[in-house]
């Protein structure tokens, strides 16, 4: 079984790695029976070309840390956002997307899926999701597929909350956005809710 994690290299720096590490040692316990914890800092080597910069860092994993690769990062920029039901269950960060693939097989590069489950949002098919209401306040669904990292950080740090969200709730929301390990929280990539096409 693969699994693997994303990280942000920012000049060289792995960003909130002790999120990853949580994360990926929850995974190994719960699906393998992992009795060690790994600490990826001592698996992290990040090559001279890739210490400056916003850089994304994928360690694939099993039992044991397997590949590491590094890429310069460049956020995907879409067009329109639609809603999709789905019953996939995504509770660990598998290499495995194949039932995302079948999600996005008919579905153009510049649209954006925001999925529905059990009549709740949830996430894209790559990042979490969060909402601005009309007081200014930004909440994340409460039942994501995947707890993200970022959104992990970010509800620690008491920036968001959590709460259940369905479709007819949008119109409570003034602006969305997608947040992962790359796409960190910054309100000038904020976007208006009237985008989401319900």
């Amino acid at each position: 079984m693969l699994l693997f994690e994303t990280i942000q290299i920012l000049n060289g720096k792995a960003q909130r790695l002790s999120y990853h590490n949580e994360r990926l040692n929850t995974s190994r316990n719960e699906l393998m029976c992992a009795v060690s914890d790994i600490y990826l800092q001592d698996h992290l080597e990040i090559p001279e070309d890739f210490s400056k910069g916003l850089v994304k860092c994928r360690i694939n994993y099993g039992m044991e840390v397997g590949e590491i690769t590094f890429e310069k990062y460049q956020a995907k920029v879409f067009s329109s956002f639609i809603l999709q039901e789905t019953s996939i269950l995504y509770n660990h960060k598998y290499s495995n997307r194949s039932a995302f693939n079948e999600l996005r097989k008919n579905i153009d590069k510049n649209t954006c899926l925001i999925l529905i489950k059990d009549a709740l949002l949830t996430d894209t098919t790559f990042c979490n999701l969060i909402f601005k209401d009309k007081k200014g306040q930004w909440f994340t669904p409460i039942k994501p597929l995947l707890y993200g990292t970022q959104r992990e950080y970010l509800l620690d740090e008491g920036i968001i909350d959590e709460k259940e969200i369905g479709v007819k709730d949008l119109k409570e929301y003034t602006h969305f956005m997608l947040i992962n390990a790359m796409l960190i929280f910054d309100e000038v990539r904020s976007l208006p809710i009237n985008l989401i096409s319900i």
